[in-house]
């Protein structure tokens, strides 16, 4: 572990990879949320999400970083909190739409990298570092 993790609180957590809806790599190619991801998470993210069953609930009572809401193209997209993670040692982030109706052990996670091509495959198991 880097001397940097050493300083830091972390959480971990323990999850199970689902298949999703295929629904978020409309939305995490929006002009609107992808400037934002990069000014505020320091990537843009592969346009897709990789969902994970907890263990037990997210605890959303951490610091999140908040992605606004915007128009594009006659639309509204509405705002979601982010949270800084490491998914089996990837830097990644919870994604948490505002108009989720997700439980709240279930998470989207997102990432500079398509985290399935890493051999990730539904009913694995990851570890889930919260930063």
């Amino acid at each position: 572990m880097s001397d940097a993790f050493e300083s830091e609180q972390v959480e971990f957590m323990r999850g199970k990879i689902l298949s999703g809806l295929g629904q978020a790599q409309y939305f995490l190619t929006r002009e609107g949320y992808c400037r934002q991801f990069l000014e505020r998470l320091g990537f843009v993210p592969f346009p897709g999400t990789l969902n994970v069953q907890l263990e037990g609930p997210f605890p959303a009572e951490q610091t999140a970083i908040k992605i606004e809401g915007f128009a594009e193209e006659g639309r509204t997209f509405g705002e979601c909190k982010c949270y800084r993670i490491k998914l089996n040692g990837i830097e990644a982030a919870v994604v948490r739409p505002e108009r989720s109706r997700y439980p709240p052990e279930l998470i989207e996670v997102i990432a500079p990298v398509k985290l399935r091509a890493l051999g990730l495959e539904d009913g694995d198991t990851v570890e889930v570092i919260l930063l």
